[in-house]
């Protein structure tokens, strides 16, 4: 799409509408899973703990979506959305198919969390300090 107003509302829409499936396919099969017994369990488990990691995903993603054009720290959001992306794809991947052993995964795992929350510290910080900088610059502030 050449119009980034067509693209971002287009983004958004998808997300949306990615986070709404989410929420009603884990109620569709919780209820199925309730009155009949669809899946194994260890299946069941996997199929709502995938759906809940894309739910997250995708809320996530509207949010920064919704930020990205506002913030001067793009490059921050920008990282941050591929360490959530990558602890979305590890998580499933480990579920479904066991890629790494459980305690290779958890230090790979752990060690992305780490770095999410030290680069969303990061962000809010120059957000924080940026936004004070700017008021005291305009003479909001002193």
């Amino acid at each position: 799409m050449a119009n980034p107003v067509l693209a971002k509302a287009f983004n958004g829409k998808i997300l949306l509408i990615t986070l709404l499936a989410a929420g009603g396919i884990a109620a569709i099969l919780g209820i199925g899973q309730i009155w009949f017994d669809l899946l194994a369990m260890d299946d069941f488990i996997r199929a709502l703990v995938t759906i809940i990691v894309v739910g997250v995903l995708a809320g996530f993603l509207m949010a920064v979506d919704y930020d990205i054009p506002a913030s001067r720290e793009k490059a921050i959001l920008l990282s941050l959305v591929v360490l959530a992306l990558i602890m979305g794809g590890l998580l499933i991947a480990q579920l479904w198919w066991l890629a790494l052993e459980w305690a290779l995964f958890f230090k790979i795992f752990g060690t992305v969390l780490i770095l999410f929350v030290l680069v969303s510290f990061v962000a809010a910080i120059k957000e924080d300090f940026g936004t004070n900088k700017k008021l005291k610059d305009e003479n909001y502030i002193d």
